[in-house]
């Protein structure tokens, strides 16, 4: 089945589109970085940014997984807490941008007749801050962020309440994400997924989506030509 046809199929049994947020909404995760590195520097240890891309961001390790990794002796909580009011700070000044293709995207889903969410592993407040200096935050009916999670992507606890919230089945959400943690996650939850490859991303092969585009420009062209055909 060509890329079209996979993608016809799983907007028809779909009735809800729900977006992971860093790296495919906004690009926000070289601040996430910035943010992290900062707080290590302060204690001696310098972030490898390739490995960052591939073991945070598409895996998961976080800062358990640097701190182990490297056998380093400090507290990933205590790194956290002094990392989350740097990167808020970030989201609070405007500087971090939505991808004009992610925009063109959400809006051709929502012309298909699909509602929208975020499910995403980053604070709601700072998602709603960033959406806000963007002009964007009403778009979404949904926005889950890590807030009241016990257990993070790859689990599929952040998916499931964002079908919870959106009274709809998981069954009848397609996801969007970009990460291997991500896609276990939706998957975890039942939902059907789609793989946006990036440049952060592009190299680590990453499996078990339902359709993979190339980028998220690839993504907008299948959805235009679904919505001519609808016309």
């Amino acid at each position: 089945m060509n890329k079209i046809d996979t993608l016809r199929g799983l907007i028809a049994r779909s009735s809800a589109a729900v977006f992971d947020f860093d790296n495919v909404i906004a690009d926000s995760e070289p601040y996430h970085f910035e943010a992290y590195r900062r707080v290590f520097e302060k204690r001696g240890h310098v972030l490898d940014p390739s490995e960052y891309w591939r073991e945070w961001t598409s895996r998961g390790g976080g800062a358990e997984g640097e701190i182990s990794r490297h056998r380093l002796d400090m507290n990933p909580n205590e790194i956290r807490a002094e990392k989350d009011p740097v990167y808020a700070a970030f989201c609070r000044s405007g500087e971090i941008k939505l991808f004009f293709e992610a925009l063109r995207v959400v809006d051709a889903f929502r012309r298909t007749g699909l509602v929208l969410a975020i499910a995403s592993g980053s604070y709601e407040a700072d998602i709603r801050a960033i959406l806000r200096a963007n002009g964007a935050e009403e778009i979404f009916r949904v926005i889950v962020g890590k807030d009241g999670i016990e257990r993070y992507k790859p689990h599929p606890e952040t998916y499931l309440l964002a079908a919870e919230e959106l009274q709809t089945a998981p069954g009848a959400c397609l996801a969007i994400e970009d990460a291997d943690k991500g896609i276990k996650s939706a998957k975890g939850a039942g939902m059907s997924v789609i793989l946006i490859e990036t440049e952060i991303t592009r190299d680590l092969h990453i499996s078990g989506a339902d359709l993979a585009c190339a980028d998220l420009g690839e993504l907008h062209g299948l959805l235009e030509k679904i919505l001519v055909e609808k016309r």
